[in-house]
């Protein structure tokens, strides 16, 4: 079972280095005017944003709801992926910029500071990526941000090549090439996370779950004869909700609340949904009918 405080001190530690590489990377970029270690310390800025989240989530997780918030604060996390997304977009179109310009005035890059600090980059994120590496095999959250890093670890492996080819070649055009490379990188990540985050907010199905095979294992119990007007929806990371109306067999009617106990457990074992409302319907048998 995953140790959620454990994880998150995990999670905690990441978020600093993550952090650290930030700084240090936009300052290396700066000092050897290297627009690729720029690109790649705002590509590490997608790092720290989707751990931010994944800590956001675990905070909420522990914060009770209230009559006013009756699912509590789940779709905060939502809300930061958005704006986490349009960032990321936003900041692929700079870096897209900047490339054009470099493009026709191609300037003098710092290569052996360009390498040194690239390089350490890469350090700190093989140290990220050991650290992550256990509990993404069991939480999603945790996938998400290990994913992210791999992410980073190839861009930092792009921006020493990139210095290593230049240091050969003396071609600074490589510099913006590599930061083209990057900027692709991030606004294809923006998308899909702005894509995902349109969907929850339009209670979409999540996508790890086929209503067809929720429909089809309520089905599956005896005592229910139908079921219809089912909807599937996305609180926030990893918690779904269900609503349905299920119709039973006449002779089941005295065994409603085993049934709604055998849907439960069904859909929580086999799906991870958690939060359920089940509508019970039934055909009366009229007496006055022989």
């Amino acid at each position: 079972m995953l140790d959620i405080n454990h994880t998150e001190h995990k999670l905690w530690l990441v978020f600093v280095i993550s952090v650290s590489i930030f700084v240090m990377e936009i300052v290396g970029g700066i000092l050897s005017n290297s627009l690729a270690l720029i690109s790649d310390s705002l590509h590490v800025m997608l790092d720290f944003f989707a751990i931010g989240i994944s800590l956001i989530a675990f905070r909420i997780a522990k914060k009770p709801h209230s009559t006013k918030l009756s699912f509590g604060f789940h779709r905060v996390e939502i809300v930061a992926a958005l704006v986490n997304g349009i960032t990321l977009i936003l900041v692929s179109c700079f870096i897209f910029y900047e490339s054009y310009k470099r493009f026709l005035e191609p300037q003098d890059i710092q290569i052996n500071m360009l390498i040194g600090f690239a390089a350490v980059g890469f350090a700190a994120n093989l140290a990220m990526m050991l650290i992550l590496k256990k509990e993404s095999h069991s939480n999603l959250n945790i996938k998400g941000s290990y994913t992210h890093v791999i992410g980073d670890t190839l861009s930092s492996i792009g921006v020493i090549v990139g210095g290593i080819i230049m240091s050969f070649t003396n071609y600074p055009i490589i510099d913006p090439i590599i930061s083209v490379g990057i900027g692709i990188l991030i606004i294809r990540s923006g998308i899909i996370l702005c894509k995902e985050c349109i969907h929850v907010f339009m209670e979409g199905t999540p996508k790890e779950i086929k209503s067809e095979s929720v429909l089809e294992e309520i089905e599956k119990l005896n005592e229910v004869s139908d079921v219809h007007d089912l909807h599937i929806w996305t609180l926030t990371s990893n918690v779904f909700a269900m609503s349905a109306h299920v119709k039973i067999k006449q002779e089941y009617v005295q065994q409603t609340n085993n049934l709604l106990r055998k849907i439960n457990e069904v859909l929580k074992e086999k799906f991870g949904i958690n939060h359920c409302t089940i509508q019970i319907e039934h055909d009366l048998i009229n007496p006055d009918k022989h």
